[in-house]
């Protein structure tokens, strides 16, 4: 059994994925920006202290099933095996509710013998709980789309719909004046909403995708799948919340190390970097279910292409902002208001090291994809060490640039394990005429031009912006004359086995 959608081009899904995504980090970033200038650098570190908390509890209870319904559901799909879908989704979700539940009332017990945090509410801090086990829920719903083929519900929901209905309410929260409780509930109020839909749209694919009923299974069978899919998900699930703890610990440990107004420079310093990481997702919405697709199928040459390519597109797309954040970091900063700009060098440091980790492509998505998930928990959870150590050592001295120093190490070793592992163990390389001639463009076209205007006018915002428009022109016309080198009409051609009947 399949749906029947006519298979769309892997470039062409990973462009829709990109353009959301774009909207949606431009989105993200004026919402920090409006908030650290509405509630000042120290108010804004408890702002920051609280997001990072609520998207640590996020991510830990999806306990890795969104990820293991990518995998499976796309594995079912490619080798005609659909009926196993509505069985998987019942696997995935049971398990996460139990754990959201639990988060709540663990919540409330704690805020019982603790009280509030920083003259938060603790019946905030309880529904922010709650809610937390909404947005896991949301992405259990997403990862079955993913897998059933569809790679626009996730950009749309959480690239577009999350981010500017949370600029609505929170532009909504300064205009009234509300302080940093009123302007939480405003980033948690979109949540629900985003809930629905994906819920809505993961049960009209799932339906069209097995028919209104499901034949009768063996259920030992179906216990079988559901220890496999466990047994993945699970050592995702672990790696995923040490991944989680990656992105959001040094922030929480300048906040106890430092002070909070560091912590809120600190967090807009590597918000500002994570907004590259729309071309990171994208190439994960759109080459996760193909790779695992191609894997099911033993075609390895298929995915060594579709890595090379994604590397090379990545490299390209991505190392021109890193260079301008490292470049005129100190302009891009007093976008958010007095004293943010003090991390400009941290900014440097971070986008470089985010420049190699970018350059290895879609490694880790290879890793889970072929069903390695136990080396990626390795790999994280000594990554995670290695962060939390060099924190404490390096913060307590040189504050947010320690702070800066210790993720970009950790960055470039575990970057170095999974690729590594990606090309030597699982003996998967990708072809190197592309990536050569993306960086060599990114560093050529732009890097050193960029360097040399630096040194020559200095830095000021007209610099930046007149720089930024003319080198920006002269990148896309190169990149439009070497295309065919770049691989980019090769990408957009090719059709995903996860989208094929």
């Amino acid at each position: 059994m399949s749906i029947p959608d006519r298979p769309r081009g892997l470039g062409a899904s990973a462009l829709v994925n990109l353009a959301a995504g774009g909207v949606g980090a431009f989105v993200n970033l004026l919402v920090a920006a409006i908030v650290a200038r509405h509630l000042g650098v120290a108010a804004a570190g408890t702002y920051f202290l609280v997001v990072a908390a609520f998207m640590i509890a996020a991510n830990v209870f999806e306990l890795g099933a969104d990820t293991g319904l990518v995998r499976f559901v796309s594995a079912a799909r490619a080798v005609g095996r659909l009926d196993d879908v509505p069985g998987l989704m019942r696997t995935a979700i049971r398990p996460v509710l139990v754990g959201c539940a639990v988060s709540v009332v663990a919540t409330a017990i704690a805020l019982s013998v603790v009280g509030g945090v920083d003259g938060l509410s603790p019946w905030l801090l309880l529904t922010a709980s709650a809610v937390a086990g909404t947005l896991s829920m949301t992405a259990l719903f997403l990862g079955a789309t993913r897998g059933l083929g569809d790679t626009f519900a996730y950009p749309v929901l959480l690239n577009l719909v999350l981010p500017v209905g949370r600029l609505g309410a929170i532009g909504i929260a300064v205009l009234a004046g509300w302080g940093v409780s009123g302007v939480l509930v405003s980033w948690l109020a979109p949540i629900p909403i985003v809930f629905v839909l994906a819920a809505a749209i993961s049960w009209r694919l799932v339906r069209r995708a097995t028919g209104p009923r499901r034949p009768a299974s063996d259920p030992g069978q179906q216990r079988e799948l559901g220890t496999s899919f466990w047994r993945f998900s699970a050592a995702r699930g672990v790696s995923a919340a040490v991944e989680i703890l990656l992105e959001w610990v040094d922030v929480l440990l300048v906040g106890a190390l430092a002070s909070p107004a560091d912590a809120a420079v600190y967090g807009v310093v590597t918000r500002c970097l994570r907004a590259s990481e729309v071309v990171q997702q994208a190439a994960r919405i759109v080459a996760g279910p193909q790779i695992s697709a191609a894997l099911a199928r033993g075609d390895t040459a298929h995915v060594r292409e579709v890595y090379g390519l994604i590397s090379a597109a990545m490299i390209w797309l991505t190392w021109p902002f890193f260079i301008v954040l490292a470049v005129f970091g100190d302009q891009v900063l007093r976008v958010f208001g007095p004293g943010f700009s003090d991390g400009a060098i941290p900014m440097a440091v971070l986008a470089g090291a985010m420049a190699l980790a970018t350059a290895a492509g879609a490694v880790q998505t290879i890793l889970l994809m072929g069903g390695r998930s136990t080396w990626q928990l390795a790999d994280k959870t000594f990554a995670l060490v290695l962060n939390v150590v060099l924190d404490l050592l390096l913060i307590p001295w040189w504050g947010i640039s320690g702070a800066a120093i210790a993720w970009a190490v950790t960055i470039v070793v575990d970057t170095a394990i999974v690729l590594w592992q990606v090309r030597v163990l699982m003996d998967l390389r990708p072809s190197g005429r592309h990536l050569r001639l993306a960086i060599v463009q990114a560093l050529l076209l732009v890097g050193a031009p960029m360097l040399a205007v630096r040194a020559i006018f200095g830095s000021s915002a007209t610099v930046l912006a007149v720089s930024v428009a003319v080198l920006a022109a002269v990148y896309v016309v190169a990149g439009w004359t070497t295309r065919h080198a770049l691989g980019l009409p090769r990408l957009l051609a090719i059709r995903s086995f996860a989208l094929t009947e």
